[in-house]
Order: C-alpha cells, then structure tokens, then sequence
C-alpha cells in the first residue's frame, strides 16, 4: 500500500506540473492578460530538482517545454532552455550548499529565477520584433519570490522532503 501511495505522489507531480504548463498557455492566449502573473512552472521545477535532484529528468523538461512553446507561440525551445538551465542551477546551488535551511534555499531561487528570467529574455529579443515590458517582468519576479514560500511550504507538505 505504501509503495501505491508513493506512485501517486510521484506521478502526481507530473501530471500538476504539465497541467499547469498548459493551463498557462490557454490563460495566456484566451484572455486579454499580458501574463500569468506568477510562475509556478519555474517554483516546480526548481523544487523538485533542489529536494529530489533527477525527479523531473531532462528529457520530460525538454519536451514540456517544447509543448508549451508550440502552445503560447513562443520561440521553439525557449522554455526547454529556461526549464533545463533552472534545473541545473537548483542542482547546482544544492550541491554548492553544505547547510540547507529556509533562507540558503529563498536565495537560491531568486538567483536561478533571475538568471532564468534574463536568458527568456535574451532569447525573446533575439527572435522577436514585439517589444518587451520590463515591468511586468519584474512584477512577475517579484510576485514569484513572494509566493515561493507558500507553494513549498504546500509541496514539503504533501511530499515530505
């Protein structure tokens, strides 16, 4: 029984990490809006590398990221790229820590956030003419860094890492 309920768990991340990956796509596309103001995909994906280091493999990352691409029209492969580069650096930041308590952890993903949210756009006025609003990106930063504590806080619970 005990082995069932950690299949759920582990398949279950799957599942809300690509359902969350295509629900922003239909948000951003269907509504006037000119974003998901916060971006779960990227707290997804850094907790589960920085707790469970291959949990999300890099195979299932490129191709989330290249649905996700052909889905919002962006860049083919701009968020496989974004999605690998903050898997690394969780893991990367995970190993270069010898104490992981709250505060190592919080500034771990504001870097990887921002070394990420500068490559996205790096690469989307390389490949795109339509200007980009700075402001929103660092609203969508900032609101982020906000709410990362309530989103692991909610997965540490349901998967005790």
């Amino acid at each position: 029984m005990s082995s069932f309920l950690e299949k759920i768990k582990f398949y279950s991340s799957y599942i809300i990490f690509t359902l969350i990956c295509i629900n922003d796509s239909i948000f951003i596309n269907t509504w006037i809006a000119p974003g998901p103001i916060i971006n779960i995909k990227y707290i997804l994906v850094f907790y589960f590398s920085f707790f469970d280091k291959g949990h999300f493999s890099i195979t299932f990352l490129f191709i989330i990221g290249l649905i996700f691409d052909s889905l919002q029209g962006m860049p083919f492969g701009m968020t496989s790229i974004c999605f690998i580069l903050l898997s690394k650096l969780a893991s990367y930041l995970k190993q270069r820590r010898t104490q992981v308590n709250f505060q190592n952890e919080f500034v771990a993903f504001a870097i990887s956030l921002l070394i990420t949210q500068i490559v996205s756009v790096i690469i989307l006025s390389y490949f795109s003419q339509t200007p980009f609003e700075y402001l929103l990106l660092a609203i969508n930063i900032i609101v982020s860094l906000i709410f990362y504590p309530v989103i692991r806080t909610a997965l540490k619970a349901f998967y005790h890492y």
